[in-house]
């Protein structure tokens, strides 16, 4: 019976191979073959098939033996090669045996062709087998490895002489658990003693103490070094053995290593120190919606103690302030999986509402079906509160803004021209509105009437009372009449809203006549004005009367004075002179009176814009605390 064998032959001639061929099919063998001549054709057969071994020439036209040699030993093949030349030398051969061929045989004379391809095949099978018992050997010390590491409880035993520990004996798998080896423990008597923790040596002696007097002594969980350095935690149960006698003689035990236990009790306990000290809020629920777990921040927030909310619906919180379609979209959101955010209005115990904001997380199980829900609850009744003092503050301002651009619009857009004189006014209210005012009224004769009024304090009110004013004041203006008999009907039509609204005005009314040069003028308790001559004298314009408000029939004295080219006359309300620095002094009339001797030759505008600055530099304020009002009237 033949067998077949697969051959790959290096040869460029045809009939040399036939001839090792031959030689084959005598020696018993039904070879599978293929002839190359060149690496490419080697390479690309080699691709092709697996083979038993290889017969090469040495010296072929396009290739060589040792080449051949190379591309066989490269690919990773550990089968036969036999070199067949029929010119090689001896130390050719010695070379190509160095090289790894596994044999040479001259051509001519190959009747041991046969014995040397079974004796290499068979060391060629040999050495695979060895590599086989390699490979398996390997790999059971490294799965004997992973299971000595793997390996998380073994058994000891300690043997007692004359009430005391003389040797121990532990399991494979204690090097699994502590890092030392069964050998070094038996090396060591007190290694098992040495290995256990500084900390927990004494609870160890104790239980060995209780242990030996004959008690029944339960396991004890304590830390020990591992030989890396590593602290472990291990359970250490004991079982005693006794002789005839009842004497202690050994006890064995079983070491348990409990570290990840340990480690995960600690990161529990940490994580629920840390929801118990929560200051929001946080509840854990079923998913039906039962609460199975709250935080002291819970009862807090609610009134009610976790105890009386176990097991039950949140629902008791519900204010009725929410439609069903509230909760539908709630539910519908975490029962989707995803994260709920929103604020509600809850009802505690004792049956207040509060605001409440809070987030739903869904967690799921491995299943990837929702087993709980977390809610994190906060009170925000009080940011509620200040947003909505913060939206009527600027709902107020808004009010108080358009105020504001109403009692502007109402004050003359421009100073009016009048033969013989230059004027121009400024207001300046210390809120949005103020209860300052100032007018100009041309008549048909040419004259000019003017008007400063101040109603007590700088608020809506004041804004108020100066509207009404204004429009009586007007009415009068264009009625006709003197300063004096002008300011007398004001009091008389003001009176009585003066006296419900508990406020008073103070005005001053003149009436310039530039044929004349001659200013008339009436005051009602007003601050009187400077005027300011172009010899350098200053003459203040007053004139007996009370403000309006104090009394319904009062006389106005009336009085006048003549203006010349280059008289200044300023009309302006308390909010100048009664302007405070930081140590209570008043601005007052002296420094008023300066400050217009310096700017005398400025225009109207540009003296305004002097005075309030130099307010702010008394002051040292960038706001005023009261309306400022200014008329300023020049003679040319």
């Amino acid at each position: 019976m033949t067998m077949p064998l697969q051959v790959l032959i290096i040869e460029d001639s045809e009939d040399d191979a036939l001839l090792l061929l031959r030689e084959l099919r005598k020696g018993g063998y039904e070879p599978v073959f293929a002839r190359v001549e060149t690496a490419e054709e080697m390479a690309r057969e080699m691709a092709a098939q697996p083979w038993d071994l290889a017969l090469s020439d040495y010296v072929l036209p396009r290739f060589s033996g040792l080449e051949a040699l190379r591309l066989w030993r490269q690919s990773g093949i550990d089968l036969p090669f036999i070199v067949v030349s029929g010119k090689i030398g001896e130390d050719t051969a010695v070379n190509m045996m160095k090289a790894g061929a596994d044999d040479y045989l001259i051509k001519g004379n190959i009747s041991r062709l046969v014995p040397a391809i079974e004796r290499e095949l068979k060391e060629a099978e040999n050495r695979r087998r060895k590599r086989k018992a390699e490979e398996a050997l390997q790999e059971s010390e490294l799965r004997y490895r992973r299971l000595v590491g793997a390996v998380t409880d073994y058994i000891y035993t300690v043997e007692i002489r004359g009430g005391r520990a003389v040797g121990t004996q532990h399991g494979p798998g204690c090097e699994g658990v502590t890092g030392y080896t069964s050998d070094e423990y038996r090396a060591n008597p007190y290694l098992w003693y040495q290995m256990i923790h500084p900390d927990d040596r004494q609870q160890v002696i104790d239980q060995a103490e209780r242990l030996r007097a004959g008690e029944d002594v339960p396991p004890l969980e304590h830390r020990i070094v591992n030989k890396n350095g590593s602290i472990r935690w291990v359970r250490n149960t004991i079982v005693p053995r006794y002789d005839e006698a009842a004497v202690l003689v050994a006890y064995d035990g079983l070491i348990a290593d409990i570290t990840e236990r340990k480690v995960a009790e600690e990161a529990l306990r940490l994580r629920s120190a840390a929801l118990n000290a929560a200051a929001n809020a946080i509840v854990i629920s079923d998913p039906a919606g039962r609460v199975i777990w709250a935080n002291p921040a819970f009862t807090e927030l609610t009134g009610y103690e976790v105890e009386e909310v176990l097991g039950k619906s949140l629902g008791i919180l519900s204010s009725g302030k929410h439609d069903a379609a509230f909760f539908r979209e709630l539910w519908e959101t975490i029962q989707a999986g995803k994260v709920w955010r929103g604020e509600m209005i809850n009802r505690r115990k004792d049956g207040t509402l509060y605001y409440e904001e809070q987030t739903i997380t869904p967690v799921s199980d491995e299943r990837q079906i929702i087993s709980h829900y977390i809610a994190i609850k906060q009170d925000v009744s009080e940011r509620r509160r200040a947003q909505e003092v913060l939206l009527e503050n600027a709902r107020i301002t808004y009010d108080m803004e358009v105020a504001r651009q109403i009692q502007w619009s109402l004050l003359p857009q421009q100073a009016p021209r009048a033969a013989g004189i230059v004027c121009a006014g400024r207001w300046v209210p210390a809120a949005q509105v103020g209860g300052d005012y100032y007018d100009f009224f041309p008549r048909d004769d040419g004259s000019l009437d003017m008007v400063i009024a101040d109603v007590s304090g700088h608020s809506v009110g004041a804004a108020l009372i100066m509207i009404e004013a204004r429009s009586v004041i007007r009415s009068q203006a264009r009625a006709g009449g003197s300063p004096a008999e002008i300011a007398a009907a004001l009091n008389s039509l003001l009176y009585d809203d003066l006296n419900r609204a508990e406020l008073f005005v103070s005005l001053f009314y003149a009436s310039y006549a530039p044929a004349r040069r001659i200013l008339t003028y009436a005051s009602a308790g007003h601050n009187p004005p400077l005027v300011y001559r172009r010899d350098g004298q200053f003459l203040e314009l007053d004139a007996e009367g009370l403000i309006l408000g104090v009394r319904q029939e009062v006389l106005f004295e009336e009085r006048e004075t003549r203006l010349d080219p280059g008289d200044l006359v300023l009309l302006y309300t308390d909010g100048i002179t009664e302007t405070a620095n930081e140590s209570g002094e008043l601005f007052g009339v002296d420094r008023l009176r300066r400050l217009l001797r310096e700017w005398a030759g400025a225009p109207p505008e540009t003296v305004f814009d002097a005075i309030l600055e130099r307010l702010a530099e008394f002051s040292r304020q960038t706001s005023l605390a009261d309306d400022v009002c200014m008329v300023l009237l020049k003679a040319v």
